[in-house]
C-alpha cells in the first residue's frame, strides 16, 4: 500500500517514496465527501506548508481558498525534476486531533519528464484523486509536503479511504533494455478499510515496445476487476520491508494461514492480448468468483469456462518461426486451450469436493483432461504443514523436512479421485511426431507400446504390486493407445484413505484393488 499510494498520490508523494522507500457491484455509487471546517482551512494549509509557494516541496503560481477548499495552479515539486501539474485541489480541509486532514485531494494535468535519467521516461496523467482518507493517511500526505523527513507511513490497519483513482496515463520510456510507449485508461480502488478493498479495477492498458534485440511487441488488456480483495498481505510486506527473504516467508505464511481463502470475492479479466515477432496470444475473458456462507467463509469456488489461443506466423519473425516449427511437429498451426472449474467446500467438515464433469483442461482438437475428487482435512493439512515449517529456509530453496510432511499428512484423507482423458486426435499426433523423429512407422510404434502395457501384470508381480490393479490399468492403457476413447482412472474406496497410512505402508501388496476401490477403463 505504501508504494501504491506513494506512486500515485503525487503530492510530495513522489518525493516521499524515494525517501521512505461474491460478485462485483453492478455499478459504483457516488461518494459523499466529508464536511470540512472553513475556519480551520488556513491552519491546514499552513500545516501542509502551502501558505506560500515553495514553503515546502510544492511550488505553485496561484492559490485560491474558498471556505474549506483550496486550489493551487501550475504546481511543481522542487525535489522532482520535470514534474508539473495544472492544478492541485483540496476539499474539506480540516484539523483532526491536531493533524491536517482533507476529504478530497486531486491532481490534474500531470506531466513528468526525466531527460537527464539514464533510462529516460516521460509520463502524462489526466487526474489523480484520493477521497475521504483516514486521519493517519491524510496526516502522512500532509507531512510529505514539508521540507524535512515525512512522518512514518501509517500501519496498514490504519489506512482507509473511500476512493483512490488515476485516469488517462500515457508514458514513453527509452533505455538500454527496451524503448516504447504505454497507456492506462484508469486505476481505481473503492471502500478500502480493515485491510480489504470492496472494489478495484484497472482498465485500458496498452503497450508497444522494442527490446535490445530490435524485437517488437505490443499488447493490451481492456480491464481487470477484483471485488472483495483481501489486502492483509500488505501488512506482511510493510513489516518486512528491506528483508527480501523475510518478506517471502511472511507472504507465504499469510497465504497458508487460511488456505481456503482465495483473497477475493470475484476476479474478472477482459480481452488480454500480446503479440510480436510472429507470435500472438489472446485470452478473451476470465471470470472467477467465490460464494460464501453467512459467516463469510468460502463454500464454493467457480471459474467460468474460459479459452486462450496461441498463434504462430512463420513469416512474422523469429519467435513465430520457431513456434510454428514446434507446433507443426504435432500437426498444429495454432492451439486453443479451454478450462473451467467448480469446487465445493464444507468448512465445518473441512471437505473439498469437485466433479470431473465441471473441472477440466482441454487442448482443442487434442484431448480433454477432466478431474474430480473428495479431499477430507485439506485446510487442516495445509495449516499443520505451514505451522511446522521454517518458511524463511524454504524461501531460500531448502527442502521440507520429510517428518514434518509425514505428520501433516495424518490430517489428510482421500474420499475419491477420478481422472478422465478424452482423446480427440492427440494420441495420433503424439505417435506420429515421435515415430517420425525416430524414423519408425507410427502404427508399428503404437502396437509396440500397447504390447508393453499388456506386460504390466508380469512387472507388477515381480515388484509386489497387486496384479489386479496392474492388469486393469495395463488393459485400459493398451486399449486407449490402440483405440483412444475416454480413459478413466478412478479411486473410490469404501472408507476414506488416510494419506499417512498409504505413505507408511511398506508392503505394496497391501494396496489392493479392493482397498483402493480402483478401476480403469477406456470407453
Amino acid at each position: 500500500m505504501k508504494y501504491l499510494l506513494c506512486g500515485v498520490a503525487a503530492v510530495a508523494v513522489l518525493t516521499a517514496c524515494d525517501q521512505t522507500n461474491a460478485s462485483a457491484p453492478e455499478e459504483i455509487g457516488e461518494i459523499s465527501l466529508r464536511e470540512g471546517d472553513a475556519a480551520e482551512a488556513p491552519d491546514v494549509i499552513s500545516a501542509m506548508m502551502l501558505t506560500n509557494s515553495g514553503d515546502g516541496v510544492i511550488a505553485y503560481e496561484t492559490k485560491e481558498v474558498d471556505g474549506a477548499n483550496a486550489t493551487f495552479t501550475n504546481v511543481t515539486l522542487a525535489s522532482v525534476e520535470g514534474f508539473t501539474a495544472d492544478s492541485l485541489v483540496f476539499e474539506g480541509l480540516d484539523m483532526v486531533e491536531g493533524q491536517a486532514s482533507f476529504s478530497r485531494m486531486s491532481f490534474s494535468g500531470i506531466t513528468i519528464n526525466a531527460p537527464e535519467a539514464a533510462d529516460t521516461t516521460s509520463v502524462g496523467v489526466g487526474e489523480i484523486e484520493l477521497i475521504n482518507p483516514s486521519p493517519a493517511l491524510s496526516a502522512w500526505v500532509a507531512s510529505s509536503m514539508g521540507t524535512g523527513e515525512p512522518a512514518d507511513f501509517p500501519a496498514v490497519e490504519d489506512i482507509s479511504f473511500d476512493a483512490w483513482a488515476v485516469s488517462d496515463v500515457a508514458g514513453e520510456f527509452s533505455g538500454t533494455d527496451a524503448e516504447g510507449t504505454y497507456t492506462i485508461g484508469s486505476i481505481q480502488m473503492r471502500d478500502v478499510e480493515d485491510q480489504r478493498a470492496a472494489f478495484a479495477e484497472l482498465t485500458g492498458i496498452t503497450f508497444d515496445l522494442v527490446d535490445e534485440n530490435d524485437m517488437a511487441f505490443e499488447g493490451g488488456l481492456d480491464s481487470v476487476t477484483v471485488s472483495g480483495a483481501d489486502l492483509s498481505f500488505l501488512k506482511a510486506m510493510q513489516e518486512n520491508s528491506g528483508d527480501e527473504d523475510g518478506m517471502v516467508a511472511a507472504l507465504m505464511g499469510v497465504a497458508m494461514n487460511n488456505p481456503m481463502e482465495p483473497g477475493y470475492d470475484r476476479f474478472s479479466l477482459d480481452n488480454l492480448s500480446f503479440e510480436g515477432e510472429g507470435m500472438s496470444f489472446a485470452m478473451p475473458s476470465m471470470d472467477a468468483y467465490v460464494e460464501r456462507n453467512s459467516d463469510g467463509e468460502p463454500v464454493r469456488y467457480v471459474v467460468e469456462p474460459l479459452s486462450m489461443t496461441l498463434d504462430a506466423d512463420p513469416d512474422g519473425g523469429e519467435i513465430g518461426q520457431s513456434l510454428s516449427q514446434s507446433l507443426s511437429m504435432v500437426g498444429y498451426e495454432n492451439i486453443e486451450l479451454r478450462a473451467a472449474s467448480i469446487s465445493n467446500y464444507d468448512p465445518e467438515a473441512d471437505i473439498v469436493e469437485f466433479e470431473a464433469a465441471d473441472n477440466y483442461f482441454e487442448l482443442v482438437d487434442g484431448a480433454r483432461f477432466s478431474y474430480g475428487g473428495e479431499f477430507i482435512g485439506y485446510a487442516d493439512f495445509n495449516q499443520q504443514l505451514m505451522a511446522s515449517m521454517d518458511m524463511e529456509n524454504l524461501s531460500e530453496g531448502d527442502e521440507p523436512d520429510p517428518m514434518v510432511v509425514q505428520e501433516a499428512l495424518g490430517a489428510l484423507e482421500i474420499g475419491k479421485f477420478e481422472l478422465r482423458i478424452t482423446d480427440d486426435s492427440l494420441v495420433d499426433r503424439v505417435f506420429n511426431a515421435i515415430a517420425t523423429q525416430q524414423g519408425q512407422d507410427p502404427e508399428q510404434m503404437r502396437n509396440q507400446v500397447a504390447q508393453m502395457m499388456g506386460m504390466a501384470p508380469l512387472m507388477a508381480q515381480q515388484s509386489g504390486i497387486d496384479t489386479a490393479i496392474a492388469t486393469e490399468i495395463g488393459t485400459a492403457l493398451s486399449s486407449f493407445i490402440q483405440d483412444p476413447k475416454t480413459l478413466t482412472i478412478m479411486v473410490a474406496p469404501d472408507e476414506p484413505l488416510s494419506m499417512a497410512s498409504l505413505a507408511e505402508m511398506e508392503d505394496p501388496s497391501m494396496i489392493t484393488k479392493d482397498y483402493l476401490g480402483f478401476s480403469a477403463t477406456n470407453e
